[in-house]
């Protein structure tokens, strides 16, 4: 019942992290197993409520933005179940419900789960998550964020024969709360950095489903049919110079209103509205049989989504920079901007597969899967700006055509050569069609069509190994080759090796050991632009990546057990870059050769967990988790900055870091119902780069105190 949280997302190569254990809620729970009998039921009911604890030193905010833990009374969590004990109840049969992390936790988990045999089944599943997002991790951005989501899903079997059962659903996410950012947009020519937008989030997805499970001649078929209703009302606040606009203090307390300032930006008013909804009506259809020789399964999907948007801005009183290239106004001279864009889009999506297996003997299996799909999406868009009070109002028509297509098949073989050797081996190949097509009208570039096709050819061969009856070892490897990728950090000249062994013994001892690999070369693009600079190097770029791990549990005696685990990843990427420039003594926009980057990342993670029992009456945990980027060995790096895009791609990016948190929790019986738990919890980030003169870190420490009630 150790939860696990992903933590550290504040730059790419940290979701890659083993993901820390939380102090609370304990693992532990008193009072009786097998519960106790209430009439024809056996009921058990536990709950551990308390207090959370935190203070937070050096950047307070990247800390909200990952770990996001305050202080405030908590139910960390609560288990209740209700079983017939003859599987004959009056209402139902069987009866549970779990929670986690509810009240003043950012994330919060409830379930619900009630059940009469060859009746019914409910299942109600409630989340909350509390994201924010105070500032970009490089301490250079303005976009702050702290919304609310709240998820939840029901689901209903209705058994209305032996053969057949009625199914229905529902689902539904809410997000609110304020976001802000820095609108940096140009209409006309109008420049408007300045502009900081407070929008109150407010997005709703609705999703109604009803279906049939059909069973006959041994096939069993399902079907149903999806209502997904997405709404998004997000609001902008209106902004007007010299009065009170509510920014500062936006992120003071989750979800508390904002302190209001006085902002006097370069305008003297601006609004905009952007409502979007749309319907995608799903239908869904399976279809799957196994036998003693041979199994099937064939699936299909066809969706159709449908939505309509608006746009609608205005802006009055801006006045342009002193080097401004503004055509409709001189410097420093007052503009007036208004936009209006209504929209629509319709996207049909289909997709199938067909799986087919053989079990011709005990040691072979082969199985074919063969999969299409089809997605296409059109769209109209037909913006209107008017810029100073022009009398001839610019349309321009946008009418967008995208086409998705793809083929794939794969043939699979098992054979158990032995109890202890086995082989498999796979090939598959893939076709995919893409066409872009954009047609305008009212500019000069009115037609622009990109289209591509590629095959891929990949084939995988490994071997399974038991030369004990306690040890294991899995190798396989996969070789591709793609002759047009999609991009250029598609896979194209690809490998992947896999290797994976496992110990076991008396149930005391486990180790484990995985090795993967992936190389991917995509080689330059055969067509190269031509510029006034001279014909540029073609798109090129390559990855290698290496993830090596260990883990070990060992249970020295009936007092002590030991978990420990290393994990590196090596990851190193090369690309050239390109970028889009004037020519040379022209308005035209030429593509010319960029600078090459270089990105080395190397994370160790060593995580270290000690149990023991302290005379029946207690247990205690100690636990240790460490993360390091060593880069490529520089311990620092400070990147200066004074021309970012040449400091950032010139030579080798590294990103060294370290994060680490160390955790204790004692538990404690105070009687065969009452437990008694504590816990520590230490969070420091620590970053050995620089943006902009910013490196940021923190020290946190959180813990908690509980009472765990079990009757």
């Amino acid at each position: 019942m150790n939860r696990t949280i992903l933590c550290l997302s504040f730059i790419a190569a940290l979701p890659l992290l083993q993901a820390q254990p939380v102090v609370a809620p304990s693992p532990d729970r008193t009072g009786a197993v097998r519960g106790e009998d209430w009439g024809a039921y056996n009921v058990t009911d536990s709950f551990e409520a308390g207090y959370r604890f935190t203070t937070v030193g050096g950047d307070a905010s990247l800390f909200r933005n990952t770990e996001n833990y305050g202080n405030g009374l908590r139910l960390f969590g609560t288990n209740f179940t209700m079983n017939s004990k003859e599987g004959h109840g009056l209402l139902f049969d069987s009866l549970s419900v779990n929670a986690t992390g509810l009240g003043n936790d950012p994330y919060g988990v409830a379930t619900v789960r009630v059940e009469k045999n060859d009746v019914y089944r409910y299942d109600m599943n409630w989340r909350k998550s509390n994201y924010t997002n105070t500032a970009l991790d490089n301490g250079a951005g303005a976009s702050v964020m702290n919304t609310q989501r709240i998820l939840q899903d029901h689901d209903l079997s209705l058994t209305l024969a032996q053969w057949a059962k009625l199914q229905l659903g529902y689902s539904r996410v809410h997000q609110t709360g304020p976001q802000d950012f820095t609108y940096e947009a140009y209409i006309g020519g109008l420049a408007r950095s300045v502009l900081p937008i407070l929008q109150n989030v407010r997005r709703d997805l609705n999703d109604y489903r009803v279906g049939a499970q059909l069973d006959f001649l041994g096939f069993r078929l399902t079907l149903s049919h999806q209502w997904e209703y997405s709404k998004d009302d997000t609001t902008t606040d209106p902004l007007v110079p010299g009065q009170p606009y509510p920014l500062a203090g936006l992120m003071n307390q989750p979800f508390q209103p904002a302190l209001p300032v006085t902002y006097s930006p370069l305008v003297t008013a601006y609004t905009r509205t952007q409502p979007m909804h749309g319907l995608n009506q799903v239908w869904f259809g399976n279809l799957n049989r196994s036998t003693k020789w041979w199994a099937v399964n064939a699936r299909m999907t066809y969706s159709k989504a449908d939505m309509t948007s608006m746009y609608y801005e205005t802006e009055s009183g801006a006045r342009q920079a002193a080097n401004s290239t503004c055509s409709n106004c001189g410097s420093g001279a007052p503009t007036n901007a208004f936009t209006y864009a209504p929209g629509s889009a319709r996207r049909p999506f289909t997709a199938g597969d067909f799986t087919f297996s053989l079990f011709p003997t005990s040691r072979l299996t082969i199985v074919n899967s063969t999969s299409a799909q089809n997605n296409r999406y059109d769209g109209v868009d037909t913006p209107a700006q008017i810029v100073n009070n022009v009398a001839a109002v610019k349309y321009v028509f946008w009418n967008y055509r995208i086409g998705d297509q793809r083929f794939s098949d794969a043939l699979d073989a098992n054979y158990r050569v032995a109890k202890w050797l086995g082989v498999h081996a796979e090939y598959r190949y893939t076709a995919r069609w893409l066409i872009d097509d954009l047609y305008r009208t009212g500019t000069t570039n009115n037609h622009d069509v990109n289209s591509l096709s590629n095959h891929l050819n990949a084939g995988t061969f490994g071997i399974r190994v038991k030369p004990l009856k306690t040890l294991s070892l899995d190798v396989d490897a996969t070789v591709g080759r793609d002759n047009s990728p999609l991009n250029p950090i598609s896979p194209a000249h690809y490998h992947n090796i896999r290797a994976r062994s496992e110990y076991r013994q008396n149930k005391r001892l486990r180790f484990g050991a995985a090795y993967r690999q992936v190389y991917n070369l995509n080689a330059p693009d055969p067509v190269v632009f031509t510029s006034t600079y001279g014909p540029p190097p073609a798109s090129y770029y390559a990855s290698h990546s290496r993830d090596l791990s260990f883990s070990s549990s060992f249970t020295l005696s009936n007092h002590w057990s030991l978990d420990a685990s290393y994990n590196k990843r090596h990851l190193d990427t090369f690309a050239n870059l390109w970028s889009e420039q004037p020519a040379p003594n022209s308005v035209t926009i030429v593509s010319v050769p960029g600078n090459v980057s270089r990105y080395i990342s190397n994370i160790h993670n060593v995580s270290f967990m000690a149990r023991t029992n302290i005379q029946r009456r207690g247990t205690l945990y100690l636990g240790y988790n460490i993360s390091k980027d060593t880069g490529d060995g520089r311990s620092v790096q400070n990147l200066g900055l004074t021309n970012p895009a040449a400091s950032f791609l010139a030579g080798v990016n590294t990103f060294p870091m370290t994060y680490q948190a160390p955790i204790v929790r004692l538990s404690i019986k105070m009687s065969p119902k009452l437990q008694w738990n504590g816990g520590w919890e230490f969070f420091r980030y620590n970053q050995q780069f620089a943006y902009f003169g910013y490196m940021p870190y923190y020290r946190a420490q959180t813990g908690y105190t509980s009472l765990s009630f079990t009757f």
